[in-house]
């Protein structure tokens, strides 16, 4: 392969290729780049992330006038993962705000409400995103076992109302974005009902808190220390008796207070009530999982477009050393099988009637295998582009930033595969698609070992339950990447069939100690998938400027990435220096 070489008729190509990438969602995915390119806010040193925090507010408000209201974006799946993806590439800072606006807060009101004044009061402040939603559940001493938080709403029958108490330090409530004072917020509050002296459950609450802040002896914020990536106005929050009218708490159809202000609830178990109240944490999961995938596609695309330009000893392209272009290659077949899995959980996630049965578990899975290839994919990157990488300008590093934050954010992904795991071994049954008899031995190989795991799996076993959640969404990737490769016939099809193939024979050799001892690969077997998988490389590293084009990157979408363009001339053009030839041409 060489940087002028153009193996494929790359226009239909990348065509088909890109609907695939976006799940067919082809106008909410035009309408929602337009907007968010509109709103792009180049790289500068200069800024402090308290800047950058304050810029993505803005950023949040011009797109809502672009694409909104916002109650519109959050009702409407397909712009809504939209403008995670496209956030993510392109805006990066304001990819963290998204789903505590969109899905937490506003798709909380809109689901769990009942359409009261004060309700859709809030909706209107959140419409043109003048205030900004912030879901306030993790605490300082309770992380992912936020079903025990102390944060308490206590129940007073004779005023009809709830007051807000943190009653110990592991109370406080950690992490939310609110620190910024010029920016009135809608915030959704998780605490424990308290009703009538009874511990009731977690249920979410509506508190307002103006740009003013409210009176710091009722309601008292104290900003974090910066990060060192993903910059936002992150705080410690502390309630001594802030006011919620009974029009604030947000219980669904599965709770109620009499006249009498008794308690009633038709869900007796409280886990059972704390995970109807936060079931919107799903599908900002997703979003979030697949806006890092789309950060990591937006990496891919720029290392080789720096590699097809760099060149190395000999003048030989970079992009043309075995050493690089091998990476590159895994790292596209594992993307585009992350990709594939995205779309089944997105799709499962935006059925107008209710989700099916298997959603919530294929969210559950999704986050933590999305997330992982992402920074898997974004580490290569970084590394393949050298120095290059290591600048904010070139886009990697906030790509990262953004990876990691999701990756502990709305279910930190070790504790989602031990969840999911769990509820998997549990019953020992499996959402997981059967392959037909006549699917590819690699694809039937990933379905065995799930399988075989789940059978032998001990439910109170974290370590046996997380690698039964990763078994089980690798097969499930793998299976979504053929099952959409078999629907195309041309060309496209055939480079989606070989990355599934790639991204199969890839995972099956990753463990095939795994299998040997558990007679499932035999040495032939492995021979022949390790022959193919060298044929595949060799192959579909060829079609990578096809296969990176696809994801609709552009260098107008990354202005700030030298490495996205001709990367001598816009490095040079920052200083003043000229020459009396042309230099940029070799």
């Amino acid at each position: 392969m060489t940087s002028t070489q153009t193996p494929l008729a790359a226009e239909p190509v990348t065509q088909a290729l890109a609907a695939f990438v976006h799940g067919g969602r082809h106008d909410a995915d035009e309408a929602v780049r337009r907007a968010v390119k509109a709103v792009i806010v180049p790289s500068d040193s200069a800024r402090t992330d308290t800047d950058r925090a304050r810029i993505a507010y803005e950023q949040l408000r011009h797109v809502v006038a672009r694409l909104g209201p916002s109650r519109k974006i959050a009702a409407d799946p397909a712009v809504m993962f939209a403008l995670f993806d496209w956030a993510a590439i392109a805006a990066p800072d304001l990819f963290p705000i998204l789903s505590g606006h969109f899905t937490l807060t506003i798709g909380a009101i809109q689901r769990l409400g009942h359409a009261n004044e004060r309700q859709e009061r809030a909706l209107s402040a959140l419409d043109d995103a003048g205030h900004v939603g912030v879901f306030l559940l993790t605490e300082l001493g309770y992380g992912s076992n936020v079903l025990e938080m102390r944060t308490e709403a206590r129940w007073n029958p004779e005023l009809r109302q709830f007051t807000l108490h943190t009653p110990t330090p592991a109370a406080v409530k950690f992490m939310p974005n609110v620190a910024e004072e010029a920016v009135p917020r809608i915030t959704v509050v998780a605490a424990r009902l308290i009703a009538d002296g009874r511990d009731e459950g977690v249920f979410p609450f509506l508190l307002p808190l103006p740009a003013s802040q409210q009176d710091p002896t009722v309601v008292s914020v104290h900003g974090l220390p910066d990060k060192g990536f993903c910059p936002m106005d992150n705080a410690l929050i502390r309630f001594d008796g802030a006011v919620v009218p009974e029009e604030g708490w947000l219980a669904g159809d599965i709770a109620h207070f009499d006249a009498d202000g008794r308690f009633h609830s038709s869900v007796e178990s409280l886990r059972a009530r704390f995970h109807h109240t936060i079931a919107q944490l799903q599908t900002g999961r997703v979003g979030l999982a697949c806006g890092s995938l789309a950060a990591a596609r937006a990496a891919l695309w720029i290392t080789v477009t720096y590699a097809r330009q760099r060149l190395t000893a000999g003048q030989i392209p970079m992009i043309d050393r075995d050493n690089v272009r091998v990476p590159l290659t895994i790292t596209a077949a594992r993307l585009y099988a992350a990709t594939a899995l995205g779309n089944r959980a997105r799709a499962a996630l935006s059925d107008a009637s209710a989700p099916r049965p298997d959603a919530f578990t294929l969210a559950m899975l999704t986050k933590p295998l999305l997330s992982a290839a992402a920074l898997a994919a974004l580490q290569e990157c970084r590394e393949r582009l050298g120095a290059q990488g290591m600048f904010r300008a070139n886009m990697i590093t906030d790509y990262l930033g953004i990876t990691q934050g999701v990756i502990t954010a709305e279910g930190d992904n070790q504790v989602l595969q031990v969840a999911a795991g769990r509820t998997l071994a549990g019953t020992r049954t499996t959402p997981l698609p059967e392959p037909s008899p006549d699917a590819p031995v690699w694809l039937h190989l990933l379905n065995q070992r799930a399988r075989t795991l789940l059978a032998g799996a001990d439910p109170r076993s974290g370590t046996d339950a997380a690698a039964l959640a990763e078994a089980t969404a690798t097969a499930w990737a793998a299976h979504a990447l053929q099952e959409d490769a078999c629907r195309h016939q041309d060309q496209a099809g055939s480079l989606l069939r070989e990355l599934a193939q790639l991204y199969g024979c890839d995972r099956v050799l990753a463990h095939a100690g795994w299998y040997t001892a558990h007679g499932q690969l035999d040495a032939p077997t492995a021979q022949d998938l390790t022959a193919l998988k060298g044929r595949l490389l060799r192959t579909l590293a060829e079609a990578l400027p096809a296969l990176t084009d696809a994801f609709g990157v552009t260098p107008d979408l990354v202005p700030s990435a030298f490495a996205a363009r001709n990367y001598l001339h816009a490095w040079t053009a920052i200083t003043p220096w000229h020459w009396d030839s042309e230099p940029f041409a070799s």
